[in-house]
C-alpha cells in the first residue's frame, strides 16, 4: 500500500457570528506518531494561530500545537505602558511567520508569535481591559477574551474612584506571600479567588503598582511589610483598598527589573 504522505487539513470552524477563523499558517503538521512511528519528544511547536469574533464582543484565539500540551502556559498581564496579555510556552518553537496577525476589532489590535531559543510567546496587543480564560484541548489552546461585566465607561471610571459603587466586589485577594528565590530575586505570590480578576501592573518611579480591579481584601491582609532584611530587590510591600479595587504597592531597590505572570488563580511578581 502506498504511503499517503502528509495530508494538509483545512480546518473550518463555524462561528456563531458567522465569522471565519483566520489562520496565521495554512499548513498543519500531522499529529505525533501519525506515520506509525514513536511519538517525537523534541520541543513542541506552534503550528497556527486563528481568531474569531463572537457575539457580545467576545474574541476567541486558538493556538494549534504539533503535540499535546502537558501543562497550561504561564500568563502575564500588563496595562502599562502598553496593554497586552502574554502567554509563555516553555520548550516550544514557532512555525508561524514573524509578521503580526492583525485583528483590530473589539479591543484587540494585533497578535504576535515571538520565539527566543526554545521558548515561544503569544503576545496579544489590547486597546482596553479584558477578562481572559484559557482552555487546553489536546493540541489546541483556546483563549477567550471578554469585557468585564462592568462595561459602561462611567462604571469603568468608578472602579478607580474612592466613591466606588456600593455593589460588593466580584473578586477577592485571598493571600499574599513573599519569598526569596534561588537566584536572589524577590517573589510575591498573590492567591486570588478566581483567574478572571482584571489585573493592571505599571511602574511609578521606584515603585511597582499592581491593581486588582473589582476585588475585595480581607482586613488581615491590609498592611505594610518591610522586607529589606531579605536582601532582594524588593524593599517593602504595601497592600490596601482603593474604592472597589485592591492596590499592592511594591517598593523596589534602585533600577530593578521585574516580571509578572499568572497561572490559574495565582499571580507571581518577581523583581531582581
Amino acid at each position: 500500500m502506498a504511503n499517503p504522505g502528509w495530508v494538509v487539513v483545512l480546518l473550518l470552524w463555524t462561528v456563531l457570528a458567522g465569522g471565519a477563523m483566520r489562520p496565521a499558517s495554512a499548513a498543519e503538521s500531522p499529529p505525533s506518531g501519525a506515520s506509525g512511528g514513536p511519538p517525537q519528544r523534541g520541543p513542541n511547536s506552534v503550528q497556527a494561530v486563528d481568531h474569531a469574533i463572537l457575539p457580545g464582543g467576545r474574541i476567541v484565539i486558538r493556538v494549534i500545537f504539533r503535540h499535546e500540551l502537558s501543562d497550561p502556559p504561564a500568563v502575564m498581564v500588563h496595562y502599562h505602558p502598553a496593554a497586552r496579555i502574554v502567554f509563555d510556552f516553555a520548550n516550544a518553537v514557532s512555525a508561524v511567520g514573524k509578521e503580526p496577525i492583525a485583528v483590530r476589532q473589539s479591543g484587540v489590535h494585533n497578535l504576535h508569535v515571538v520565539q527566543t531559543g526554545t521558548r515561544t510567546r503569544l503576545v496579544i496587543d489590547l486597546t482596553r481591559t479584558f477578562v481572559h480564560e484559557s482552555t487546553v484541548k489536546g493540541r489546541e489552546l483556546l483563549i477567550t477574551l471578554q469585557r468585564p461585566e462592568t462595561t459602561d465607561p462611567g462604571e469603568s471610571r468608578r472602579w478607580w474612584s474612592s466613591d466606588a459603587a456600593a455593589d460588593a466586589p466580584k473578586h477577592e485577594v485571598r493571600d499574599v506571600v513573599f519569598q526569596r528565590g534561588p537566584g536572589g530575586e524577590g517573589r510575591i505570590i498573590v492567591e486570588q479567588s478566581d483567574a478572571a480578576i482584571p489585573v493592571d501592573i505599571r511602574q511609578q518611579g521606584k515603585a511597582l503598582i499592581v491593581d486588582f480591579l473589582d476585588a475585595a481584601l480581607p482586613p488581615r491582609l491590609e498592611r505594610r511589610l518591610d522586607i529589606r532584611d531579605f536582601g532582594t530587590a524588593i524593599r517593602a510591600i504595601e497592600i490596601y483598598r482603593v474604592g472597589n479595587h485592591v492596590r499592592m504597592k511594591i517598593e523596589l531597590e534602585g533600577t530593578a527589573d521585574y516580571s509578572a505572570y499568572q497561572v490559574s488563580r495565582q499571580l507571581t511578581v518577581s523583581a531582581r
